[in-house]
């Protein structure tokens, strides 16, 4: 059992934090849009209990931004390659920003076809996908999001990681309730 908390808990309205963190983010190096896109996914997370993506990772966006690893100022290239299929150059930036602009045509494409498929690449993600997933529940859609990611995972007996926590996340609408939303990494921690 752990012992109990001696620090304060301060708690701030959703839109305040959202703010802040947006201010954060511009301050940083990202566009106005850009910033506006990470904080709601930041805040909403944190908001939603999800603490591991919420507030706590915004040393890890700060850091990124300013050792130039990802561009807070990319302007995401939406290609409209078929009747069912979105590819997304995310220009070097942050993969949020590119499914903000792909949103409304995935969304068609999936209506008038049955079903659609986004491909984003040149991008870095540093979130919880379900609110990547979520929304299109919330419209009715299915939705299923898969991420590659780096190496970072050491398994069983090694001594360096080999394998990257792919993350793997899935949403579906259901009646008269919230949406079911699954969120998970494939590394044994989580």
């Amino acid at each position: 059992m752990s012992a109990p908390s001696t620090g304060t808990v301060v708690r701030v309205p959703f839109t305040e934090l959202q703010g802040l963190l947006q201010a954060i983010f511009q301050r940083h190096g990202c566009s106005d849009s850009v910033a506006s896109v990470l904080a709601h996914n930041c805040a909403s997370a944190q908001r939603d209990g999800a603490h591991s993506h919420g507030v706590f990772r915004m040393p890890g966006y700060v850091s990124t931004l300013n050792s130039g690893w990802v561009d807070g100022r990319a302007v995401a290239k939406v290609s409209d390659l078929a009747a069912g299929y979105v590819s997304v150059d995310a220009a070097g930036g942050f993969a949020q920003p590119a499914l903000a602009a792909a949103r409304d045509l995935l969304v068609a494409k999936a209506r008038n076809a049955g079903i659609a498929v986004l491909a984003i690449h040149n991008s870095h993600h540093f979130a919880a996908l379900w609110p990547d997933v979520e929304p299109f529940a919330e419209e009715g859609l299915v939705a299923l999001s898969v991420v590659n990611s780096m190496t970072c995972v050491v398994p069983h007996g090694a001594r360096k990681p080999l394998f990257g926590t792919n993350p793997i996340a899935f949403a579906a609408p259901c009646a008269e309730h919230d949406p079911i939303v699954f969120d998970m990494a494939t590394s044994a921690m989580a």
